[in-house]
């Protein structure tokens, strides 16, 4: 069975919305906007429909402890952390633009017959470059002007690389599923942080400490990445909202994405039916 694309309206503007891959969903706005499933199925898009850009969204891992689970991330950049080199320990490449050593989290301290791995750039064709020719790509740019659009939906966080304000209109978030489980804060709507895309789950307490304090994500999951850059390849606009479902391996206990992962998903299409509300057909 194939993609199923449903075509209709929010806020009175047409839009395109199809579900594919591992928790992976956007909407097209048409004609506003509109690992391998996601690639595939944003390049179905822009072949198939007159579209102006792509809403990606769904749920993450959080990787920032100073973020909580329900909140909602729209990051500014995206990186795809699952290109490595895997290396001895006493090789390394002067093009990674990261290593992570496996003898650091021996117990005890010592060498490691794993080496490291080094993470690699994309190599990245675009509509706009020279035929033919690949240009490095670590971080992948979502579309500024759509995250000043999404600025004025939220409030003020200090990791930001963007200029935000505070959002004065309605988006409630939901901080509970029912009357008896409820998150211990209200959730919040950030934008423009960084987030990472592998096709791993990430529930280790280590590697999502490494992610952090190496690359300065926020947000973990397995599909945003290759939506943003099958996009701007093709020279259309993208956006990513993406609700946190679970600590990523952060937590103390079992991961919580069975728990919250539905109340994080939730959240995240608040914001985006908001975002497209706000949204005018000339932000481009």
């Amino acid at each position: 069975m194939g993609r199923r694309f449903l075509v209709g309206k929010i806020h009175d503007k047409k839009v395109v919305y199809v579900r594919c891959g591992v928790g992976m969903d956007f909407h097209s706005l048409k004609p506003l906007l509109n690992q391998m499933n996601a690639a595939a199925a944003t390049q179905q898009m822009l072949d198939l429909f007159d579209i102006l850009g792509i809403v990606h969204f769904g749920i993450a891992g959080n990787a920032n402890n100073s973020l909580s689970i329900g909140d909602v991330t729209i990051p500014q950049q995206f990186s795809h952390t699952g290109i490595w080199d895997w290396l001895n320990s006493n090789r390394s490449l002067n093009y990674d633009e990261a290593s992570l050593d496996f003898k650091r989290y021996n117990v005890p301290r010592g060498d490691n017959l794993l080496g490291h791995i080094g993470f690699r750039y994309e190599q990245f064709f675009s509509e706009y470059g020279k035929a033919n020719t690949a240009r490095p790509l670590f971080w992948a740019n979502t579309t500024r002007q759509w995250l000043q659009v999404a600025a004025n939906l939220k409030v003020r966080h200090p990791d930001a690389l963007i200029s935000v304000s505070i959002y004065a209109g309605g988006i409630k978030l939901n901080q509970c599923l029912n009357s008896s489980v409820c998150l211990p804060q209200k959730p919040q709507l950030v934008v423009g942080l960084r987030g990472s895309t592998a096709n791993i789950f990430v529930d280790n307490a280590a590697y999502r400490d490494f992610l952090f304090r190496t690359f300065r994500v926020s947000s973990v999951d397995m599909e945003s990445s290759a939506v943003v850059m099958t996009s701007l390849s093709n020279g259309f606009p993208v956006i990513v909202i993406r609700g946190l479902s679970d600590l990523a391996g952060g937590q103390s206990g079992h991961n919580s994405i069975d728990t919250f992962g539905s109340l994080a998903a939730i959240n995240a299409c608040k914001v985006v039916v908001q975002f497209i509300n706000q949204l005018h057909l000339d932000t481009r």
